[in-house]
C-alpha cells in the first residue's frame, strides 16, 4: 500500500450567513479558473436570497468574475479567499452596498489599463472601474463595492 500523503494546505474554509438585512459568504479555495464560474453562481444565488435585484446581482457577478479570475490568473501562494457581504443596516459595509472582497496573496498593485480597441485580454479592471461604486487593493486584497440603490 502506498504512503499517505497529506496536503499542507487545509480544506477550505466556508462560512454563509443570510438574516433579514444581510447576507454574507466566506471562501476560501485553491485557485483555479472553475472557481470562476462557480463563484459568480453562489454570489448571485446569495444575494437574490439577501432580496438584491436582478439587475445589481447581474453587475455582482460580472464583478466577481473579472477579480476572481484575476486572482486565480495573477495571485501567489495555494489559497485564494473570497467574500461577498451585503448589509441594509450599515453594520460592515456602507449600507445599500455590496461589498466584494478577493485576497489572492499577491501585494503587486492593480492598476486599470489602456486599452486599445482589438487588445484581447485586459478589460477586468476597467470593467471594475467603470462599474463599481468605489473599489481599491489593501495589501493582498482586492475590493469593490456595488451600490443597489438603496439609501441608509
Amino acid at each position: 500500500m502506498p504512503p499517505t500523503t497529506r496536503s499542507a494546505t487545509p480544506a477550505p474554509l466556508t462560512a454563509v450567513g443570510i438574516r433579514d438585512d444581510a447576507v454574507r459568504l466566506n471562501i476560501s479555495f485553491r485557485p483555479h479558473t472553475r472557481r470562476v464560474a462557480q463563484l459568480r453562481h453562489i454570489a448571485g444565488a446569495l444575494l437574490i436570497e439577501g432580496g438584491i435585484g436582478r439587475d445589481v446581482v447581474e453587475t455582482v457577478q460580472l464583478l466577481v468574475s473579472e477579480i476572481v479570475t484575476n486572482a486565480v490568473v495573477h495571485g501567489c501562494g495555494d489559497r485564494v479567499r473570497f467574500s461577498v457581504s451585503y448589509d441594509r443596516s450599515g453594520n460592515g459595509n456602507s449600507a445599500g452596498d455590496v461589498l466584494i472582497e478577493v485576497d489572492d496573496g499577491h501585494p503587486a498593485r492593480i492598476k486599470v489599463r489602456n486599452l486599445q480597441s482589438d487588445d484581447e485580454t485586459g478589460r477586468g479592471m476597467f470593467l471594475v472601474d467603470a462599474l463599481a461604486r468605489a473599489w481599491g487593493r489593501h495589501g493582498t486584497r482586492t475590493w469593490c463595492t456595488v451600490a443597489t440603490g438603496e439609501a441608509s
